[in-house]
């Protein structure tokens, strides 16, 4: 009877499968019965056997299945075309990618996403709450984070859990989309693939298309026609979810921002009527009771598409009747399904800053426009008596 040395078991073994991996170590140890003749297996070195080609097995299948997630902003449009810049490269590069639409109020989380398929997540435009980087990146190879809130950045001096495979490109003089955008086109150029990321014809539509979505996104108003463009985008109503809307990413690139702003032209002066019905109904509160003074209010509920607009005009307000020159716009979530909960926008100009309230009550953003939670009790103890200001 021959016994034979784990070594040369492990010696056959390379030579009889090379790169392929048997399904089944019992069929191994068959084959290896029949070309080596006189072979005694004992039970532990066929345990081995097995569990070997099992795991490689699970491996390959691992490796086949590996691949990158991306996590936008939502249901924000410079979230959105944050991931429509990640969408250019991995069509580039024929890769498949896992989408998910990412909400301040109800986050995804860990458990939300089939960490055995994924191998690297982008973290687009909201990185997610404390804590959240962390457990992530312990599961998966790589995280980048590609962001431009204040909260982001002090998030991440805090943090000093954060693992080696996390990569951080937060800009707050840039917005989400235009960071992906250009972190994308560099990634492609770098990568040798000879493709670019916009096709020539298209080039200066949609860098033109980034370039207002960053001037709305962060309150400079610089371009021509700013605020008509994001009544034009408004009034597109498009889905911003593409599980739910898969055309998405091809309706984006479709837009042209002459005509998005001609279409908001049209509508502007109807929506600044609804705006001034709304600031009529405005309130002085007293934000977190009283610890950040006090600035105006109004309840939101019925202005789905104008909130940002109205907290605009309403921190401008607030500033002229002499209370600090912040909008709070506050309205529920059905989403959530609990009507007792509020989700407070604060909106802001010059240089009030929104972000300390926002991160007392365990939310974010960055100076002129940040949110958080609260529920309706709390946040009926911040009215003062008066009931309305004119």
């Amino acid at each position: 009877m021959l016994f034979v040395s784990n070594n040369l078991i492990k010696l056959r073994f390379r030579r009889l499968t090379g790169n392929n991996n048997i399904s089944c170590g019992f069929h191994l140890i068959r084959v290896l019965e029949n070309r080596i003749p006189s072979i005694n297996f004992n039970f532990e070195l066929k345990r081995k056997l097995i569990h070997t080609t099992s795991n490689n097995k699970i491996m390959e299948g691992s490796i086949k299945k590996s691949k990158p997630a991306v996590l936008y902003h939502y249901p924000c449009p410079d979230g959105v075309f944050a991931a429509l810049a990640s969408h250019l490269y991995f069509s580039a590069i024929k890769q498949d990618v896992l989408y998910y639409p990412n909400t301040v109020y109800s986050p995804v989380k860990l458990e939300d996403l089939p960490l055995d398929e994924i191998n690297q997540v982008y973290l687009l435009d909201f990185v997610g709450p404390s804590g959240f980087v962390a457990n992530l990146s312990s599961h998966v190879e790589s995280v980048i984070i590609l962001d431009h809130h204040k909260t982001a950045v002090e998030m991440f001096k805090a943090d000093t859990s954060i693992h080696e495979n996390v990569v951080k490109v937060i800009d707050m003089e840039r917005s989400g989309a235009t960071i992906a955008y250009d972190y994308f086109k560099k990634k492609l150029s770098d990568e040798g693939v000879g493709k670019e990321l916009v096709a020539e014809d298209k080039l200066e539509r949609v860098n033109q298309l980034f370039k207002y979505i960053e001037d709305v996104d962060l309150w400079r108003w610089a371009l021509p026609d700013s605020k008509a463009f994001t009544s034009g985008m408004k009034d597109l109503n498009i889905e911003y979810d593409v599980r739910l809307n898969p055309a998405l990413f091809g309706q984006l690139l479709l837009l042209d921002p002459r005509l998005v702003i001609d279409q908001g032209m049209s509508s502007l002066s109807q929506k600044q009527n609804r705006i001034d019905e709304v600031l009529d109904g405005s309130y002085e509160i007293a934000l977190g009771g009283g610890l950040f003074g006090h600035c105006l209010a109004v309840d939101a509920d019925s202005v789905p598409n104008l909130r940002s607009e109205l907290g605009h005009q309403l921190a401008n307000k607030s500033r002229d009747l002499n209370m600090r020159g912040i909008g709070a716009v506050v309205y529920r979530v059905p989403e959530l399904g609990n009507a007792d909960f509020l989700k407070i926008s604060l909106r802001s100009v010059e240089t009030e800053d929104t972000t300390p309230i926002s991160q007392k009550f365990g939310g974010g953003g960055h100076r002129n426009a940040s949110s958080f939670m609260l529920s309706s009790a709390e946040f009926n103890q911040w009215k003062l008596p008066v009931t309305a200001s004119t």
